[in-house]
C-alpha cells in the first residue's frame, strides 16, 4: 500500500505535463478576467442613459476611453468592446479545451500503462482469483477516474480563484450585498458533507455493477461455441439481462442521490440570490444605489455563486472519479507475491540440473496438492510424471518457473536455489507448452517466435520442422506469413499443439517443459512428437506430464504420482517389471499381457 496521500497520487500520473496544465490555468484566468470585464459596458449604458455619474467607479475608468455622451458612436464603442472581449473569451476556451483532452489522455495514458504492467506482474493465484472481466473493466473504464480527479482539482483551483476575485470585486462594489451573498455558504457546507460518503458508497456500487455486466460479456463469448453447441443462448441472455437490470437499479440510486444533491444546491443558491436582490433593490427605490452598479451585483452574483455551485457541485463528479481511481489503487498495490529476493542473482543460461527436496504445495486454504515431491533431474535427460487426473502433476510443472512458491521444501538449479535467483532468468531456462494452446492473432512465423523475438526464419522453421509443424504449415496459403485468427479459430487442436510445441523449442531454452503435450493429436503425429522428444534428449532437458503412457515410454526416468506423491520412479521397463500402479495403467493403455 502506498503511503502517498490519495488524491496527490492520484494527479502524480500528470506531472509530466506540468507545463501544459500551467498553461491551462492562465487561460482560465484570463477567461475569469474578462468575464468580469464583459458587462461593465452594459452597466455603462444603464447609468449613461439615466443620466447617472460613472466617475469614481474603478469598474467603469477601465472603461475611460469610451466617450459618455448618449451617441451611436458610444452604444458601437460599448458594443465593440463587448465584442472583443468575448472573442478573446471564446479563443481562449477553445485552446483551454484542446489542452485539457490533451492532458487527459496522456496522464490515463501513463495511468493504463502502469496497471497493465502490474496485471502482467501478479502472480497466477490473483489472476484464478479475479474474473478476466474485473482487469478488463479498471483498465478501460475505471482509469477514467484520474482525469476526473485532475478536472476537479485545476476546477477547485479555478472556482477558488475565480470566487476571490470575484468576492473582491462585489466588496469594493458594496460590502453590505456581498455578505448577504454569504449567508448560503455554512448551508452549502453542510449539505457537501452530508452527501459526500453517501454518493461515494453509490459510486463504488454502480462500478462494481457495472463490471459485472463487463464480466458475463467476456465469459459468454469466450465460450461462444459451448453455448451454441448446448442451445444456451437464452440462458446466457438472461444472465446478461440480470447483470444489466443490477447495474440499472445501481445507477438510477446513485443518480438519484446526485439529483437531490443539485436540487438543495439549487435550493440553496436560490435562496440567496432572491435575498440579495430584494435588499438591492431596494437600495435602488431609495435612491441609495445606482441601477447600473445594481445589474453589475447581480451579473456578478451569477459569477459568484457560479463557482461556490461548481466547488459544492464538483463533489458529486469527485466521488465518482474517486471511486474508479481507488479500484485501480486497488490493483496496483496488490502484492505480486513472485518476486526477485532484495539480492537476486543473475544466473546465465545453461543446461542445469533440476532437484525437487520435499517440495510441498496447496493453493490457498485448501488440501495439499503436493506432499513432499522429491526428485532430480540431470541436464539432457527426458522425465515424465504421470498419473490420474488432479494428483498435481500439472501444479508441479508451474512451480518449476515460479508461477508458485512451493509452502515447504526447494527447487534448485544447480543447488542454487531458484527463490534466490532472477526471475526473468529463472524463466529463460523454461520453456512452455501449456496443455491449452494459446495462440495469438498474428502470423505463424511470429507465434512460434513469441518467446525469441530475434528467431530468424531459418531458426523458426527448424522449430517448426522439430515439431512436426512444418508439413502444414507450408500448405497453408501464406506459409509461415499466415495469420492465426483470434484463439488459432483457423487451425485445428493438433496443428496449435504443434506451433506452441515449435514456439518452446524456438526459444533455445535448456528445459522444455511439456504438459500432455500430444493430448490433441492423432496416433501419427503422437509418433512424430514423441520421436521429436526423443531426439532432444543429450541436447535439452525435457519434461513432460502427460496420461497418455505411450507418449513416455522411451522417457530417461518416469515419476509416478498419486494423491501429490511420487509413488514410483524409473525407466517404462523397471516400472512395468514392478508390476505397480504403473504396470496396472499400462495394461490398460498399451495393451500389456
Amino acid at each position: 500500500m502506498s503511503s502517498k496521500p490519495f488524491y496527490s497520487r492520484a494527479l502524480a500520473y500528470f506531472r509530466d505535463d506540468l507545463g501544459l496544465i500551467i498553461a491551462s490555468l492562465l487561460l482560465i484566468g484570463l477567461m475569469t478576467i474578462l468575464g468580469v470585464l464583459w458587462p461593465v459596458p452594459l452597466a455603462i449604458f444603464f447609468s449613461t442613459v439615466k443620466g447617472e455619474s460613472t466617475s469614481n467607479n474603478w469598474l467603469y475608468d477601465i472603461f475611460s476611453f469610451i466617450p459618455r455622451d448618449k451617441s451611436l458612436a458610444m452604444v458601437l464603442w460599448l458594443a465593440g468592446a463587448m465584442l472583443v472581449m468575448r472573442l478573446f473569451s471564446e479563443v481562449a476556451r477553445t485552446v483551454q479545451t484542446q489542452l485539457s483532452i490533451k492532458i487527459g489522455y496522456r496522464g490515463r495514458a501513463r495511468v493504463q500503462a502502469e496497471l497493465f504492467q502490474k496485471l502482467q506482474a501478479l502472480s497466477l493465484k490473483y489472476h484464478k482469483s479475479q474474473p478476466q472481466g474485473d482487469g478488463i473493466y479498471r483498465l478501460s473504464y475505471d482509469t477514467h477516474g484520474f482525469h476526473g480527479v485532475l478536472n476537479i482539482a485545476l476546477g477547485l483551483l479555478v472556482n477558488a480563484g475565480t470566487l476571490i476575485v470575484m468576492l473582491v470585486t462585489m466588496l469594493l462594489l458594496n460590502w453590505q450585498l456581498t455578505l448577504i451573498a454569504l449567508l448560503v455558504v455554512p448551508a452549502l457546507y453542510i449539505t457537501i458533507t452530508r452527501w459526500s460518503k453517501t454518493l461515494f458508497r453509490y459510486a463504488m456500487a454502480q462500478k462494481a455493477a457495472d463490471q459485472e455486466v463487463t464480466t458475463q460479456i467476456q465469459r459468454s463469448l469466450a465460450v461462444v461455441s459451448l453455448v451454441q453447441a448446448f442451445n444456451r443462448e437464452r440462458d446466457e441472455l438472461s444472465r446478461f439481462t440480470d447483470r444489466q437490470s443490477t447495474y440499472i437499479a445501481a445507477s438510477l440510486r446513485l443518480h438519484w442521490q446526485e439529483i437531490l444533491y443539485w436540487l438543495v444546491l439549487g435550493i440553496i443558491l436560490a435562496a440567496g440570490s432572491v435575498g440579495l436582490f430584494a435588499y438591492g433593490g431596494w437600495l435602488v427605490i431609495e435612491g441609495r444605489m445606482d441601477v447600473g452598479i445594481l445589474f453589475l451585483f447581480i451579473t456578478y452574483l451569477g459569477q459568484l455563486y457560479d463557482p461556490l455551485n461548481r466547488l459544492s457541485g464538483s463533489n458529486a463528479g469527485l466521488q465518482t472519479a474517486r471511486a474508479g481511481v481507488q479500484r485501480v489503487f486497488e490493483v496496483l498495490d496488490q502484492d505480486p507475491i513472485i518476486t526477485d529476493a532484495p539480492h537476486a542473482a543473475s544466473l546465465p543460461l545453461k543446461p542445469r540440473t533440476l532437484e525437487l527436496a520435499n517440495v510441498r504445495f496447496a493453493y490457498r486454504d485448501q488440501a495439499i496438492v503436493l506432499d513432499g515431491v522429491s526428485c532430480r533431474i540431470e541436464p539432457g535427460q527426458m522425465v515424465a510424471f504421470v498419473g490420474e487426473s488432479g494428483v498435481g502433476k500439472t501444479t508441479l510443472l508451474n512451480l518449476l518457473p515460479r508461477f508458485y512458491d512451493p509452502r515447504e521444501g526447494i527447487i534448485t538449479l544447480d543447488d542454487i536455489d531458484i527463490r534466490s535467483v532472477r526471475v526473468r532468468d529463472l524463466r529463460r531456462h523454461i520453456a512452455l507448452v501449456l496443455q491449452d494452446s494459446v495462440i495469438l492473432p498474428t502470423t505463424v512465423a511470429e507465434n512460434i517466435a513469441y518467446g525469441r523475438p530475434d528467431a530468424t526464419l531459418p531458426e523458426i522453421k527448424e522449430a517448426a520442422r522439430l515439431a512436426g509443424a512444418s508439413s502444414f504449415i507450408e500448405k497453408l496459403e501464406h506459409g509461415f506469413e499466415t495469420i492465426i485468427s483470434e484463439s488459432g479459430g483457423n487451425l485445428s487442436g493438433g496443428q496449435k499443439q504443434r506451433i506452441s510445441i515449435a514456439r518452446a523449442l524456438c526459444t533455445g531454452a535448456p528445459i522444455v517443459v511439456l504438459d500432455e503435450p500430444t493430448s490433441a493429436l492423432d496416433p501419427q503425429h503422437e509418433q512424430l512428437i514423441t520421436e521429436t522428444l526423443s531426439g532432444l534428449k543429450g541436447h535439452r532437458t525435457t519434461i513432460l506430464v502427460s496420461h497418455r503412457l505411450s507418449s513416455v515410454v522411451a522417457a530417461d526416468q518416469i515419476f509416478v504420482m498419486q494423491a501429490g506423491k511420487i509413488v514410483e520412479q524409473g525407466t517404462h521397463e523397471q516400472l512395468i517389471a514392478r508390476r505397480g500402479l504403473y504396470y496396472t495403467m499400462a495394461r490398460h493403455q498399451l495393451q500389456l499381457d
